[in-house]
């Protein structure tokens, strides 16, 4: 499911690019979420869970700019796309330091956010959407990774801490975690924070040498011993 995300706060200008990406989804057979905003602090506070693909973003707008939420957003999403679609030129290379896929000037020409769309979906890899499948008791289940947490390991099972706030347990494991980690996981999805904890890396919103907090704002300990590498992990999906 691609996920598009609008955030304007002209009521003729959202409704315009509402249609315009409608259009764009119907005529490729997309199958797509598309919300719309008309504040950035409400599309921020809501997108840390949904996590768009997309992002079309005006750039003049009251309280906190398009490029500010921008920045805001690549924070936590570094792979998200992101337009701005905007009547003000001389924004244009100030927006570059967030990576925008374009800067497209309104009045908005269809074809040019055609184009642009195409060039977002091609960096986007929905056919390989990051899943896991794990054995549970009766069955199996599958997981996206962006809504893993955090994993602990207890009394040889391994439960999977999810941002709805919900918990699903592995059968019985023959193998101690690291291995468990080693065999299914990359070292760029999860580090271990302490010996029976392993943190999602794109799950991290905060992190001192003590403590992580992730998005679903639990509380996660960091020992002493490994808070070096946690820290080089995130940085290096952070700045990538």
């Amino acid at each position: 499911m691609l996920k598009i995300v609008i955030c304007d706060d002209r009521k003729e200008d959202r409704d315009s690019m509402y249609q315009y990406v409608q259009q764009f989804c119907q005529e490729r057979m997309l199958q797509a979420e598309i919300k719309v905003f008309d504040h950035p602090d409400a599309m921020i506070c809501s997108c840390e869970k949904i996590r768009p693909h997309i992002y079309i973003l005006d750039i003049v707008m009251p309280m906190v700019n398009g490029i500010q939420a921008a920045r805001e957003l690549r924070w936590n999403q570094p792979d998200a796309q992101i337009i701005f679609a905007t009547s003000e030129e001389s924004f244009a290379l100030e927006s570059f330091d967030v990576n925008p896929i374009n800067y497209i000037l309104k009045p908005v020409k269809r074809e040019k956010l055609f184009e642009t769309l195409s060039l977002a979906i091609k960096r986007i890899s929905l056919e390989e959407e990051n899943t896991v499948t794990i054995k549970v008791k009766g069955g199996y289940r599958t997981l996206h990774m962006d809504d893993i947490m955090y994993m602990d390991y207890r009394n040889h099972v391994v439960s999977y801490h999810l941002l709805s706030g919900e918990t699903i347990s592995t059968s019985t494991l023959r193998i101690g975690f690291a291995e468990y980690l080693k065999q299914h996981y990359s070292e760029e999805d999860f580090v271990l924070c302490h010996e029976s904890v392993a943190v999602g890396i794109r799950a991290i919103d905060k992190l001192t040498k003590t403590e992580i907090m992730v998005r679903n704002r639990e509380i996660l300990p960091v020992s002493k011993s490994r808070y070096a590498l946690v820290s080089e992990k995130y940085m290096n999906y952070r700045f990538r």
